[in-house]
């Protein structure tokens, strides 16, 4: 079988100029896989903080109402030059972007999700990295659905 056959591959956020702009990128349901990886790219970076937090939800609509921060204990680093991924220790359930050609590998079994609480969607929030123009995009894989098929199951909702 095909990665594209096993795997969900979903744009949760355009590659754009983030200047003195907070994103959530697209919630993802997890409902159908067992797990989620998340990648982040940065491009030009003008000198900016941009603090990431892993947000669950009930729902794929994109409302913050009910939301709540996840656990989130490392992310995977690293840069477009190199290659290589350092596994980076995460401090209050947030990390900062903060470099250019850069990438951020975040890692999630849907199993860490509140689920006997309905939780079982997730989006990755980025604060404003203030004046600065700053480039950078979010990228899901869905991976180890539960249900076996030529076309992974839809997560989200446009």
């Amino acid at each position: 079988m095909l990665f594209v056959e096993q795997n969900k591959l979903i744009g949760a956020s355009a590659p754009a100029d983030m200047s003195g702009t907070a994103m959530t990128a697209k919630y993802v349901s997890l409902k159908n896989y067992g797990h989620l990886t998340v990648v982040i790219k940065t491009g030009a970076w003008a000198g900016g903080t941009a603090a990431v937090t892993m947000v669950e939800s009930t729902d794929v609509t994109n409302s913050l109402s009910d939301a709540q921060n996840l656990n989130l204990d490392y992310v995977w680093t690293g840069t477009v030059a190199s290659g290589a991924l350092t596994k980076t220790a995460v401090t209050s359930d947030t990390f900062n972007l903060a470099a250019a050609n850069s990438f951020y590998v975040i890692e999630l079994d849907a199993d860490e999700l509140d689920v006997d609480d309905g939780f079982d969607c997730v989006t990755v929030a980025i604060a404003s990295p203030g004046v600065n123009s700053d480039f950078y995009s979010v990228d899901y894989i869905l991976s180890e659905p539960r249900y076996a098929g030529a076309t992974p199951l839809t997560a989200i909702t446009d």
